[in-house]
Parts: C-alpha cells; structure tokens; sequence
C-alpha cells in the first residue's frame, strides 16, 4: 500500500500548529551543529525567550509552511549564531527548559547591547 500525506492535510497540521499556539517561544544562542535529537540550543544566550507570531504560510501547496516571527533584543554585546523554536519560555539564565522544535545556525551576527535580530523561521511540511 502506498502512503503519503496529501495537500489538504499538510495544511491541516500547519492550521493545527498555529492555531495550537504551542512551539512558539524563540531564543537564541552563541553555538552550533545540533542534531535533529538535540532538545536545546548549543550554547543558549542571557536574554529570555520571545513569544513569536505564528502563521501559515503557502511554499508549494497552500499552507503547507508554518512561520513563526519575532524579534529578541540583547541586553549585552553577543555573537549570534544559531535560534532554536521552543514550546516553553524556559526558566534561569539562560533560559532552558521545554522542547524545541526547530533549530536552526547561521554565520555570526555580531551584536552591541541594544541591538536585535528579527527572525523569521519556515518549517515547509511536504511529501518528499
């Protein structure tokens, strides 16, 4: 028996996401590498993590990408290297806790205290 998910139920998850309102918390961390088990930033930085706007979005077929959107502000210079999608604010300093979702590294952005990264993160639900 062949299997796969079709259009109208890749946009029935994303809509199930967003309207979850659950993995949406974002922070953000000075490390790299994770692995799709990894549950937490490499290295996690000070600042507390931001409650991102959630949407659906179309890539290939029509709401099949989840976007979640923020923006986090440093409270000190930092070398911003990888954002990670949780489903809690996570507590301490630097915050941990709860689960992520999605993790994601980039080249460094460099950061003087007061300056902010607005991050805009897809995850694009497809049949391959």
């Amino acid at each position: 028996m062949a299997s796969l998910v079709t259009d109208n139920g890749l946009a029935a998850f994303v809509t199930a996401l967003v309207t979850d309102n659950v993995v949406r918390q974002l922070g953000w961390g000075t490390g790299s590498g994770q692995t799709a088990s990894a549950n937490d930033l490499a290295t996690a930085a000070a600042e507390s993590r931001v409650v991102g706007a959630m949407t659906a979005e179309t890539t290939n077929t029509t709401d099949d990408t989840l976007q979640i959107t923020g923006t986090i502000v440093a409270t000190a210079a930092r070398a911003i290297t990888e954002v990670g999608v949780f489903d809690a604010a996570g507590t301490g300093n630097p915050p941990s806790g709860g689960n992520m979702a999605i993790y994601g590294d980039f080249s460094v952005i460099n950061l003087a205290n007061g300056d902010s990264i607005a991050f805009t993160i897809k995850a694009i639900l497809d049949q391959v």
